[in-house]
């Protein structure tokens, strides 16, 4: 496990890690060094979901918004609390079960003493057990999701230029030649 876990930090570090080279030198006597532009490219949606797919936040990481990570890890970690939860429930019941089937006393001998209330107890966590496995895909499913959907509207033009006018439309119909009145609306791009 610590090998998987070594292998994925180290990949990712390769991935992200900055290209350090040295620029020659270009420089002449009394002319001023040239002026070095950093443009942030986009992020690449696919990348940006794969990279969540492979560790949860990553692809919010790479999207440049590390401010998500802790929910994407808050997220997960109350599927996993759910699934804990519903499974030690379940267990417990289950034990109880047999135990009451034995009639051997059990932990919830006083309290509920009915095979069938113990039985359909143990069937409903086990049913919610299920249930959080699905939402932990859904989950993980919908963190991807976000990383690729952010990616893609990090290049959504939101110039100024853009606009919505509505506008009388009075004059006559093209097609029957009889006038006509309504509201046009134009788009300014």
């Amino acid at each position: 496990m610590r090998g998987i876990f070594l292998f994925l930090i180290t990949s990712l570090v390769v991935v992200w890690a900055p290209a350090q080279s040295t620029p020659p030198d270009t420089t002449a006597q009394g002319s001023l060094p040239p002026v070095v532009v950093k443009v942030k490219t986009p992020p690449i949606p696919k990348r940006a979901a794969y990279y969540s797919l492979v560790l949860p936040g990553a692809g919010q990481v790479y999207n440049g918004h590390w401010w998500k990570v802790p929910f994407v890890y808050g997220a997960l970690g109350g599927v996993a609390y759910s699934v804990h939860y519903n499974q030690s429930r379940y267990r417990r019941l289950k034990t109880a079960l047999e135990l009451q089937l034995q009639g051997l006393p059990h932990e919830f001998t006083g309290q509920i003493d009915s095979p069938t209330t113990l039985r359909s107890l143990r069937d409903q966590y086990d049913k919610n057990t299920q249930l959080s496995y699905i939402g932990t895909v859904v989950v993980y499913a919908i963190i991807a999701v976000e990383a690729f959907v952010d990616a893609h509207l990090q290049n959504f033009d939101i110039d100024d230029d853009l606009s919505l006018r509505l506008q009388p439309n009075l004059g006559t119909h093209p097609a029957t030649g009889q006038f006509s009145a309504g509201v046009g609306v134009v788009i300014i791009f």
